[in-house]
C-alpha cells in the first residue's frame, strides 16, 4: 500500500424489513434472513433484484411489509431478523376475490434431458402482475417469473428459489389445497396433456383427483370414482380419451340377468346408406336374440342428425363414444371394418372392453321377421 493512501473496505449491503401495519407481523422489523441465515450482498443491483422478487411473490392486495436495501449496518438493530419465509406465507395466502385470470400465453417444450413441460402465462388483473403455471406429468410448479423459457427477460433460472410460489406433487398434495387457483392449474394441466400425447402419441399418466374436468366430462363417472377412491391414475390418450385400468372391469359387479348386458352395435353406413342401416337393424336383432341389449348409434342419431354434414357427423361420432364408454361389449358387425369401425375398435380396447367380431353370415343366418315400418308400440 502506497503511503497515503486510505484503505476502503467494499460496501456490504442489506435488506431491512418494515412489517405493515395491517399485516398479521405488524410492529415487526429487521434484516432481512432466509434458510436462518442473514441475507448480505456485496452488489446493490443484487440486493435490490432480492426485494422486487420478493415483492413480486404476493397473491392479495395486501403486502406484508416494506423492503429497503441499506448499507450495513446503517444505523439498525443489528440484532433484528425478520424470516423471508414467514414474509412468503403471509404473501402467498391468494385472496379468492380476486383471483380471475387470463391466459396470455402457452408455451411446450423440451427443458433438457427429454423433460417435456407446459407452460402458461397467467395475468391476475386485479393484481396488476403475470405468474407462471408449469406442468409436467409429476406436478405442477407456479413462480413469479418465467424460470423455464425466459420470454419475460427475467433471467430467474438460477435463481429458481427466489421466484417459486408452489410446488405441487400430483402423489402427494391434494387438489383442493391450491383452491383458488385450482382453475387456472386445471387449464394449465389440460393444455399439457393435449400437447405431450399429441407429441409423443403415448398415454398420459395422472392421479385420477387431479384429472381436469375438461377430461372428466368425456370419462366413465364410476370409473373416475372407483379410481378416487383406490387412490389410482388414469391415462389419458389422444383426443381425450381416458383408458380404463383392466383391473377396474375385473372388479365384482352386482348380479344381472343377460339382458341387462348392453353390447354396442358397430357396423358400416357410407355408402349404400339404406342398405347398411338395414344391415344394422338386423344386427341389432340378431343381438336380441343372443339376450343382449343392443345401441347402435347410427340407428339412433342419424334420425336427428346429417350425417353428410361434417359437424353434425362428428358430433354423432363424439356422442357414440360417450355411449361406448357404458357398453359392456363392443360387436363388430359384418365383413367390412370401415374407418368409423376402426375407431371404435381402439377406443374399446383402451377402456378395457371386450371386443367380439360377428360376421355377415352369423347375422343373416337367423330368420328375421321385416324390420321396416315394424309399428311396435314403446307406451
Amino acid at each position: 500500500m502506497t503511503e497515503g493512501n486510505e484503505f476502503h473496505p467494499p460496501k456490504i449491503y442489506a435488506i431491512w424489513v418494515d412489517a405493515r401495519p395491517e399485516s398479521p407481523m405488524a410492529g415487526l422489523s429487521g434484516f432481512l434472513s432466509e434458510n436462518s441465515r442473514r441475507l448480505f450482498f456485496t452488489e446493490r443491483g443484487d440486493a435490490e433484484l432480492k426485494i422486487r422478487d420478493m415483492e413480486a411473490l404476493r397473491l392479495n392486495r395486501h403486502p406484508a411489509a416494506e423492503y429497503r436495501c441499506v448499507e450495513y449496518p446503517g444505523g439498525y438493530d443489528a440484532e433484528r431478523s425478520i424470516q423471508a419465509e414467514l414474509l412468503k406465507t403471509i404473501s402467498l395466502q391468494a385472496d379468492p376475490e380476486i383471483m380471475r385470470y387470463e391466459v396470455t400465453d402457452r408455451i411446450y417444450g423440451n427443458t433438457g434431458g427429454g423433460c417435456m413441460v407446459g407452460t402458461l402465462a397467467v395475468r391476475l388483473p386485479d393484481l396488476d402482475k403475470t405468474i407462471w403455471i408449469n406442468c409436467n406429468d409429476e406436478g405442477v410448479t407456479i413462480t413469479s417469473a418465467d424460470y423455464v423459457w425466459n420470454e419475460d427477460d427475467s433471467g430467474s433460472w438460477e435463481r429458481y428459489e427466489d421466484v417459486v410460489m408452489f410446488e405441487v406433487n400430483f402423489r402427494d398434495d391434494d387438489p383442493q389445497s391450491m383452491w383458488p387457483l385450482l382453475p387456472a392449474i386445471h387449464e394449465a394441466l389440460a393444455y399439457t396433456i393435449q400437447r405431450e400425447t399429441e407429441y409423443s402419441s403415448r398415454l398420459f399418466s395422472i392421479p385420477a383427483k387431479w384429472l381436469p374436468e375438461t377430461y372428466r366430462r368425456g370419462a366413465d363417472p364410476a370409473y373416475l370414482k372407483w379410481a378416487e377412491e383406490m387412490e389410482q391414475s388414469v391415462e389419458v390418450g389422444v383426443n381425450g380419451l381416458v383408458v380404463n385400468d383392466p383391473s377396474y372391469r375385473h372388479q365384482p359387479q352386482r348380479e344381472t340377468d343377460t339382458q341387462a348386458k348392453v353390447v354396442y352395435i358397430a357396423s358400416p353406413l357410407s355408402g349404400d346408406v339404406k342398405r347398411n342401416l338395414q344391415f344394422a337393424r338386423q344386427a341389432c336383432r340378431y343381438a336380441i336374440s343372443e339376450e343382449m341389449t343392443p345401441f347402435c348409434p347410427h340407428l339412433l342419431y342419424t334420425q336427428m342428425l346429417d350425417d353428410s354434414d361434417p359437424e353434425e357427423r362428428q358430433l354423432g361420432i363424439d356422442l357414440g363414444n360417450r355411449m361406448l364408454r357404458l357398453c359392456d361389449e363392443l360387436w363388430l358387425c359384418g365383413d367390412r371394418i370401415s374407418p368409423g369401425m376402426a375407431g371404435e375398435k381402439e377406443m374399446a380396447e383402451r377402456l378395457g372392453i371386450p371386443v367380439r367380431s360377428v360376421s355377415t353370415e352369423e347375422i343373416q343366418s337367423m330368420e328375421l321377421s321385416p324390420t321396416e315400418g315394424m309399428g311396435m308400440s314403446m307406451g
